[in-house]
C-alpha cells in the first residue's frame, strides 16, 4: 500500500502554490468548490493519500450489510475509480447516531476510514469522495487530500420533478435520473406528457410518440436500485391535454374527439361531473402506480385548473363542493392502494386575497374554501418561482402547514429562491423539497441550478453554498456531467447539458 511520502507531499505543496498563483484560489478552496452537495463539516490538512488497488478501505455501519450490499460497494469503487481495494467491513451500533444518511470519513496517511449510519449513508459518503478525488498523474490511483468529513441530510425528502415530453428521449431521462442520484436526491417525480403507453386506455397518448415501455421500466427500476423512490404523476384536473397549452396540442382529443365529454368545453380540465372521466382516470392512475412499483406517493397535479367547472353540468353545482369531492375521490382511491396523494397548491389560494400578492395563487374564493375540507393525508406541493429578493412566496408554506398539511416547497429557476425555499423547509420543519424543471431543462444551461444548486440546497437545508471562482462556473459541471455520462455510456447527444454545441437558429 502506498502512503504519503515526502516527495509526493512536496509535489502537492508545489501544485497548491501553482494553483493559487495561476487560478487565484487556494488548494483547499478549490477542493471545496468541487463538492456538491457540500458536506456539513470539512477539515483539510497538509499532505495527501493515494488510493490504489493495493489499498485497504475500512468501512463500519450500524448493522451488518448484506452480501449484495457489500458487492454493490465494491462495484462503486470499480465504477468510480476503476479500482478494487480491499474492503474491510465492521459494525458499530453507535453509527446509528450519525444523523439521517449520516457519515464520518477520515482520510489519513494510513488510508480511508468511513463510518456510516447504514448502506444509504455509505453510498452518499462515497459520492462525496468521488468529487473529492483527483486522478493520479501518470498513475492508476486516486489522490485525496488528507481530511475529515462529517455529513448528514438536513431534509429527509429531497425530490426533483422531471417531465417526459414527446421530445424527450429515454437516454435523456436516464441522464436526469442519474444526475438526481449524483446530487443526492432521494425522490424523483416523473410525469409523462402524452407519451406513456397505457394498456388500459391506449388512446391517452400521442400514437406516434409513445415511449418504449421496457426502456421506461428499466429507468424506473434503476431509480429503486439507486436508492431513489420514483413517484408517478398524472394530472386529474387541469393539464388534461397532456401538452403545454401554448402549443395548441392535445394528446387525446386531436385523435379521439369522441372523448370530448370527459373534458370541459375548452379541453384543458377534466370534467368533475363526468362518471366516465372518473373511471378512466382511476384506470390510468392504477396502471401508472403499478408500473412505478406501487410507491408510497402519487402526484395528481390539480394546478392551473383555469376552465374547471365550466360545462353545463358543472355550472349547475357548487364549484367548491365539486372540487373537494373530486380531490377526495382520488385521495380515497390512492389510500386504498397504499399511497398518499401529492397536489400542487395554487388552486387552494384565492388569487384576489391580498395575503398572497406577488405569490403563486390560481384559485378563487370558492376553491380556497376547499382547504379546510380536504383530508390531511394529502401532501401539498407549494410551487413558488420567485427569488428571495422579492419574497419568494415563503408565506404560503407556513399557511398550509398551519392548516394541518405536510408541505413540499417547490422552486424553479431562481438560485436565490432555491436556497431560500430549502431554508424555509428546514426552519419551518416542513415535509421536504421538490425541485421543478419543466421544459427549461432542455438545452437551457440550467443544470447548475436544477441539479447542483438544488441538490446542495436540499441536502443542507438552504445553507449558503460554497462561493468562489469555480463554484458556479460551467467548468465545474464538466467532470460531474462526465462522471454521469461515463456511468451510463451516454451518446454524444445525451452527454453534457445539451444535444449539440451549436445551434442552427439565426437568433443564436
Amino acid at each position: 500500500m502506498r502512503k504519503t511520502v515526502c516527495l509526493l507531499f512536496a509535489a502537492f505543496c508545489f501544485a497548491a502554490g501553482a494553483l493559487a498563483a495561476v487560478a487565484g484560489v487556494s488548494a483547499e478552496s478549490f477542493i471545496r468548490q468541487r463538492l456538491s452537495p457540500q458536506p456539513k463539516e470539512l477539515e483539510i490538512f497538509e499532505g495527501m493519500y493515494v488510493l490504489d488497488g493495493d489499498s485497504a478501505v475500512h468501512i463500519s455501519v450500524s448493522s451488518p450489510l448484506s452480501d449484495s450490499q457489500k458487492l454493490a460497494v465494491a462495484d462503486i469503487f470499480r465504477r468510480y475509480w476503476r479500482l478494487s481495494p480491499a474492503l474491510e467491513f465492521s459494525e458499530d451500533a453507535a453509527n446509528a447516531n450519525l444523523g439521517p444518511e449520516g457519515s464520518e470519513t477520515e482520510i489519513s496517511s494510513g488510508g480511508i476510514k468511513i463510518r456510516a449510519r447504514d448502506f444509504s449513508a455509505l453510498r452518499q459518503a462515497l459520492k462525496t469522495l468521488r468529487q473529492f478525488a483527483e486522478a493520479e498523474r501518470d498513475g492508476p490511483g486516486q489522490v485525496f487530500a488528507l481530511a475529515k468529513i462529517r455529513d448528514f441530510a438536513s431534509l429527509e425528502f429531497r425530490g426533483i420533478h422531471l417531465c417526459v415530453f414527446p421530445e424527450t428521449t429515454l437516454e435523456e431521462l436516464e441522464k436526469y435520473v442519474r444526475l438526481a442520484e449524483y446530487y443526492k436526491f432521494n425522490y424523483v417525480v416523473i410525469e409523462p406528457w402524452g407519451v406513456f403507453p397505457f394498456e388500459s386506455h391506449p388512446e391517452f397518448a400521442y400514437a406516434d410518440r409513445k415511449i418504449d415501455r421496457k426502456g421506461f421500466k428499466k429507468i424506473i427500476d434503476y431509480c429503486r436500485g439507486a436508492g431513489i423512490v420514483p413517484i408517478p404523476q398524472l394530472s386529474v384536473l387541469g393539464h388534461g391535454s397532456q401538452s403545454r397549452h401554448l402549443s395548441g396540442k392535445h394528446a387525446v382529443l386531436a385523435a379521439h374527439p369522441e372523448l370530448a365529454n370527459i373534458y370541459e368545453p375548452l379541453g384543458w380540465c377534466y370534467c368533475m361531473s363526468s362518471e366516465r372521466a372518473g373511471k378512466i382516470l382511476k384506470d390510468l392512475v392504477s396502471e401508472l402506480h403499478e408500473f412505478y412499483g406501487n410507491p408510497p406517493y402519487f402526484h395528481i397535479g390539480c394546478d392551473e385548473a383555469y376552465d374547471m367547472a365550466t360545462c353545463y353540468k358543472c355550472r349547475a353545482q357548487n364549484p367548491a363542493s365539486l372540487f373537494v369531492g373530486h380531490l377526495d375521490k382520488f385521495r380515497k382511491f390512492l389510500r386504498s392502494r397504499g399511497a398518499r396523494p401529492i397536489i400542487w397548491h395554487d388552486m387552494l389560494l384565492d388569487r384576489e386575497d391580498p395575503r398572497w400578492a406577488g405569490e403563486v395563487a390560481s384559485g378563487t374564493r370558492d376553491t380556497a374554501k376547499a382547504l379546510g375540507a380536504l383530508g390531511k393525508d394529502i401532501v401539498i406541493a407549494d410551487w413558488q418561482y420567485g427569488g428571495a429578493e422579492n419574497g419568494g412566496g415563503f408565506n404560503t408554506p407556513k399557511h398550509f402547514k398551519e392548516a394541518g398539511f405536510d408541505v413540499l416547497v417547490c422552486p424553479w429557476e431562481s438560485d436565490s429562491g432555491i436556497s431560500a425555499l430549502a431554508k424555509t423547509a428546514k426552519d419551518e420543519k416542513l415535509f421536504g423539497f421538490l425541485q421543478t424543471t419543466w421544459h427549461h431543462i432542455y438545452g437551457n444551461k440550467r443544470y447548475a441550478s436544477f441539479f447542483r444548486r438544488a441538490g446542495d440546497a436540499a441536502w443542507n437545508g438552504g445553507r449558503p453554498p460554497a462561493g468562489g471562482k469555480f463554484a458556479d462556473s460551467a467548468l465545474t459541471l464538466i467532470p460531474e456531467l462526465s462522471h454521469v455520462a461515463g456511468d451510463m455510456k451516454a451518446s454524444y447527444s445525451a452527454a453534457g447539458t445539451s444535444l449539440s454545441q451549436i445551434s442552427k437558429s439565426i437568433s443564436d
